[in-house]
């Protein structure tokens, strides 16, 4: 029993999940996998990669996939820093710490946000699409698994429909949208955003050998992504 599937098997299973869920809500919608944008000067890699971005009639709809599986997911609050989050084996006690993932997503969004109209509504969610996942304690909304995905697709549509927040996307708007969410990623690849992350690695394993200072190296060592 493992407590991670591949990256890859677990993101292309997610948007299967999104697509399922999301086409009896929308009569149209569109999904892009792996869209890599660029992030702001200073940061610690210079892009970022969103597994599933999902385009329908009431917005952009941004999803962190988490391979995680067969595993308690819990987090521990303090009032002096921000959660650190655990997953823990089923039947094991030992834990193992995970970088944030609703604290990866936001910032990825927050990017987004100044790339795109400020009429377009913009959501991000972390899925969980994998089997034997267990949310214990209490969670942020945006945090769901593979059988909220039904209800999370009745929600946006009929949130977006009557709030009226932002405006609703035709067929038409929906494929311009995507247009320009390639448009934002250029020239960037998949093969771009992995080399700046070895890029990261590298550098914050070498402070760490050297006793040099590194606000990465802390990050880097937190454990599974």
């Amino acid at each position: 029993m493992t407590i991670a599937l591949q990256g890859g098997i677990a993101s292309s299973l997610g948007a299967q999940q999104l697509a399922s869920a999301f086409s009896p809500a929308f009569s149209h919608l569109r999904i892009l996998r792996n869209l890599v944008i660029p992030m702001p000067e200073g940061h610690a890699v210079r892009t970022a990669r969103i597994d599933a971005v999902l385009v329908c009639e009431t917005g952009v709809y941004l999803f962190e996939i988490k391979a995680w599986r067969n595993a308690f997911v819990y987090r521990k609050k303090s009032d002096q820093s921000p959660p650190r989050w655990f997953l823990r084996l089923n039947g094991c006690q030992n834990a193992r710490e995970v970088k944030d993932p609703a604290w990866q997503g936001g910032r990825k969004t927050a990017q987004l946000r100044g790339l795109l109209p400020d009429d377009l509504r913009l959501q991000y969610f972390v899925l969980l699409p994998c089997e034997g996942i267990e949310l214990e304690g209490v969670m942020p909304a945006a945090v769901i698994t593979q059988q909220d995905l039904p209800y999370i697709a009745r929600l946006v549509r009929n949130n977006g429909r009557t709030a009226r927040t932002y405006r609703l996307l035709d067929a038409q708007a929906i494929d311009r949208t995507v247009e320009r969410l390639l448009e934002i990623q250029g020239d960037l690849s998949l093969e771009d955003h992995l080399q700046n992350c070895r890029e990261r690695s590298g550098f914050a394993a070498s402070s760490a050998s050297t006793g040099t200072p590194s606000r990465w190296t802390g990050a880097n060592a937190m454990g599974l992504q």
